[in-house]
């Protein structure tokens, strides 16, 4: 039991069939604009450093009041820290229609709590819309800057700690250590 749990490899080949290929991407828009640095293995193979530092930045990026542009930014940081970018794209559904409006309030009184209402005369000389704007956004963003960067980091050592697990518990059950595998001269 322990050892169909821990063999990840046909998981992993199974969700493999999701993720594109070299061919199917190239000569595609986002070749053009990205070019050959699209095909980095890093990118797309799931590798404990590229996987952990991929849900990192998504979680980072969907805890942040990005909704609209949460994907390009996502693509844009997998790209240019070399990180999973499947792995990022996913984390970032953590924000979505339903969830959104509970994150998002409860972001806002971390930010209240923090950094306190905006002072009154300062709100002032702005009106209608951008009045709102002013007074939510500062607290919205204190608030979701500090829990996207607390979590960010927590999801960063739980998926590398976890992964480290995994790979010694598979040694283990899968006879992979070198104390335990037979040498050649026998």
């Amino acid at each position: 039991k322990i050892k169909q749990i821990l063999n990840l490899k046909k998981l992993g080949l199974r969700l493999s069939h999701f993720i594109p290929r070299p061919h199917h991407l190239n000569g595609t828009i986002l070749h053009r604009v990205i070019g050959e640095r699209l095909f980095d293995p890093h990118l797309w193979k799931p590798t404990q450093k590229s996987v952990s530092a991929g849900l990192s930045i998504g979680i980072f990026i969907a805890l942040t009041p990005t909704i609209g542009v949460q994907i390009p930014l996502i693509i844009l940081s997998a790209l240019f820290l070399r990180v999973n970018i499947p792995v990022a794209l996913a984390a970032s559904w953590i924000t979505n229609p339903l969830t959104a409006p509970v994150i998002y309030p409860l972001q806002y009184r971390l930010g209240l709590w923090l950094s306190g209402a905006p002072d009154i005369d300062e709100l002032a000389g702005y009106t209608g819309m951008l009045r709102i704007f002013f007074r939510y956004a500062r607290p919205l963003w204190v608030g979701s800057l500090i829990s996207a960067a607390c979590s960010s980091v927590l999801v960063y050592a739980a998926i590398s700690s976890v992964w480290w697990l995994v790979s010694k518990l598979r040694g283990k059950f899968f006879n992979l250590d070198n104390e335990t595998t037979p040498s050649a001269d026998r």
